[in-house]
């Protein structure tokens, strides 16, 4: 099934304090609105791949969720989900920081079928959806698996362009301009290119050789172990002339570094 690079997911603490950090590195922040009992924010690029900051919203009930993290109440609570779900209480149940990854399909049941009769347990797909701060709703489904090393899935069911939307989004006052590469901190290296290789490509793809890398939608896809310090490092091209690595004070755990454009 084709496959498009989506999204990077980092979980904050405080959504306008993650908007600051990233506007103050030169960053265009959009705000994405309401997802229910979380708000988000995406740093869009022209390739329409983004970032996005998610948090929980401050309202009354966030100290019961800190609670039930701190109880392992929500870490139980998964064990019992079939379906994406327990994919997403991972986010609420560790530390803050970059905590997933997304890939767009065209469709999502016939990818987790295909997926399930390649030997996958998979976590069975739900409807999403947010409503922007102009009070449009955009929709979409999520599916995947339980295994680390593959993304969650993601099927539009509004326009993508409603979604992510490019138009004023995409000029960074840093010259950032589109998502180059991803690299992710695994357990084991080689299992973990082999599952995405042979999940995420088709099989007559040239990329699908052992020895090439992986590529989607021109996005790099790569995996390192310890001592790699971040779980998500990510290099973003931009209109500058050297290689700048920005400020983790600031990126809140992800690791990012602007790369002059070739």
């Amino acid at each position: 099934m084709p496959t498009k690079f989506d999204h990077a997911v980092i979980f904050v603490s405080n959504l306008e304090e993650a908007i600051a950090d990233f506007s103050d590195l030169g960053f265009e922040v959009t705000r994405g609105g309401s997802h229910g009992l979380t708000e988000a924010a995406l740093l869009i690029f022209s390739n329409q791949t983004y970032i996005e900051l998610l948090a929980l919203k401050p309202v009354w009930y966030k100290p019961l969720i800190k609670l039930a993290v701190k109880l392992n109440f929500l870490q139980r609570q998964s064990e019992k989900k079939v379906t994406i779900y327990w994919r997403l209480i991972q986010w609420f149940s560790g530390e803050s920081g970059p905590v997933d990854w997304c890939v767009r399909v065209n469709d999502l049941a016939a990818t987790l079928a295909l997926w399930k009769s390649q030997g996958l347990d998979i976590l069975h797909s739900e409807a999403f959806s947010r409503e922007r701060i102009d009070g449009e709703v955009v929709r979409w489904h999520l599916g995947g698996t339980k295994c680390p090393d593959l993304p969650i899935l993601i099927e539009d069911t509004t326009p993508i362009d409603a979604r992510v939307p490019l138009a004023g989004t995409t000029s960074h006052s840093n010259g950032a301009t589109e998502l180059l590469e991803i690299q992710f901190r695994v357990t084991n290296k080689a299992t973990a290119e082999n599952m995405a290789k042979k999940f995420l490509l088709p099989k007559a793809s040239p990329n699908n050789a052992s020895d090439s890398p992986l590529t989607i939608s021109n996005v790099k896809i790569s995996f390192g172990e310890q001592p790699m310090a971040q779980k998500i490092s990510l290099a973003v091209s931009y209109s500058g002339t050297h290689t700048l690595p920005l400020d983790l004070g600031k990126t809140h755990g992800a690791k990012i570094t602007l790369i002059p454009c070739k």
